[in-house]
């Protein structure tokens, strides 16, 4: 699609065309929606108990996912190596998106003021991800290894939080 605009006008230096051409955009796949949504509810199934967890303790585990550096970090932090308090856990605005669309799927639901878990939506797209060799291979892994040991505590003394 190509646009012309700005003919015409009164200032001289504004008085030519200018064109706009809708050009594809890639967009890395830890942006995209989907592939958050596809990760939020294996998170929320293998290092949940009962698929249940606060937002704060899936931005740590999004976070911990990320690079190879965060994993190593979470790691050394899940086993004592590692104060929990000096780690820099970004909180990410696409993963808070990415938690609408999952509660406007029904893959997610709301539970109480601070956290969600999965349903049994969430519970089945969890499951077909998991029974797939091809995707999510990398991430699957990790998840696997670091488990259910990312307790709340543990997200509390990352962010200095007291009750």
């Amino acid at each position: 699609m190509i646009e012309v605009i700005a003919q015409g006008t009164d200032v001289p230096e504004l008085n030519t065309e200018i064109v706009f051409r809708r050009r594809p955009l890639s967009l890395p796949e830890d942006l995209r929606p989907a592939w958050r949504i596809g990760l939020l509810v294996l998170l929320l199934s293998t290092c949940c108990r009962g698929g249940k967890s606060s937002r704060a303790r899936l931005h740590v585990l999004s976070w911990g996912i990320r690079t190879k550096e965060s994993q190593v970090d979470l790691v050394a932090a899940i086993s004592g190596n590692l104060n929990p308090g000096t780690l820099l856990v970004r909180f990410d605005p696409f993963l808070d998106r990415a938690l609408d669309f999952a509660i406007g799927e029904g893959a997610i639901q709301h539970v109480g003021g601070k956290s969600v878990a999965l349903t049994q939506t969430g519970k089945r797209l969890s499951e077909e991800i998991r029974q797939s060799d091809s995707v999510f291979v990398a991430e699957k892994k990790f998840i696997d290894l670091i488990g259910q040991k990312v307790s709340e505590e543990l997200v509390r003394q990352m962010f200095g939080w007291k009750d």
